[in-house]
């Protein structure tokens, strides 16, 4: 007899138009059948930025002592109801217990398949189905991140300065609206204006600072040495990180 266990923060599996959707309810699996791994876009987040469209691959790998017999029921999706539709994925057997199974969504920003508020952290949901009739269902069997594109500028540097002058360094963070298409600031983000001396392949921070309403950033620091200063933004789960261009200062 097969032993049924109820996995936690599970749900029974809704079609709605051709997409599977999570949903509040139980959530059944059985016997020794798991998925063991899930990779999205290779591992890398999903990047987007104006109208873009993105066909998106993913692959499931699954295990049972009998053998996978397949891997269906899978799902896309996101917060604030964000739901994208997959294609089948086909199982090929790695050996007699494992299987990985290989398909893919596209995500078109054009078509409206995501807005703003939607990126950040999505999932991958799949049941995989044993030969002997076991079962592994998942809402959350792998995550991924769609996230936004971003760049930000630079300008106030002087060329030349000497030793000790202030240095008034400007910039703007900006990010896409997925909704229209187009660039806008980003407000009220942590940023750093990091300095590289001359010779040198590494970076230093030498202020830290925030975003305005407008996603412009403004920081003071004095002039020491010959170098390239840039601001830097960390990212978040919703946005990439983001370097400016690099200006330098030739201090003498």
């Amino acid at each position: 007899m097969r032993r049924r266990s109820v996995l936690l923060l599970a749900s029974v599996v809704l079609a709605v138009g051709g997409i599977v959707l999570p949903s509040i309810g139980e959530q059944q699996s059985s016997g020794s059948t798991r998925i063991t791994h899930v990779v999205v876009n290779g591992g890398k987040p999903v990047v987007l930025k104006g109208k873009d469209s993105a066909t998106v691959t993913f692959a499931i790998t699954a295990q049972d002592k009998s053998g996978i017999k397949s891997v269906d029921k899978i799902g896309v999706w996101g917060s604030n109801y964000g739901v994208l539709r997959p294609s089948p994925a086909p199982c090929v057997a790695r050996s007699r217990t494992v299987s990985v199974c290989t398909g893919s969504f596209t995500v078109n920003l054009a078509d409206h398949d995501v807005y703003d508020n939607m990126a950040g952290r999505w999932f991958i949901q799949a049941t995989a189905t044993a030969n002997d009739g076991d079962r592994f269902e998942s809402d959350t069997a792998g995550k991924f991140f769609i996230k936004k594109d971003g760049y930000a500028t630079l300008t106030g540097t002087q060329s030349t300065a000497a030793p000790g002058t202030l240095l008034d360094i400007e910039g703007q963070l900006m990010q896409p609206n997925w909704k229209s298409g187009l660039w806008t600031w980003d407000p009220y983000q942590p940023v750093q204006l990091r300095f590289k001396p001359a010779g040198s392949s590494a970076w230093r921070i030498v202020a830290r600072t925030k975003t305005d309403s407008h996603g412009y950033m403004r920081a003071e620091t004095k002039a020491t040495t010959t170098g390239t200063y840039a601001w830097y933004f960390a990212g978040k789960d919703w946005s990439v990180p983001v370097t400016s261009a690099a200006a330098q200062v030739s201090v003498d």
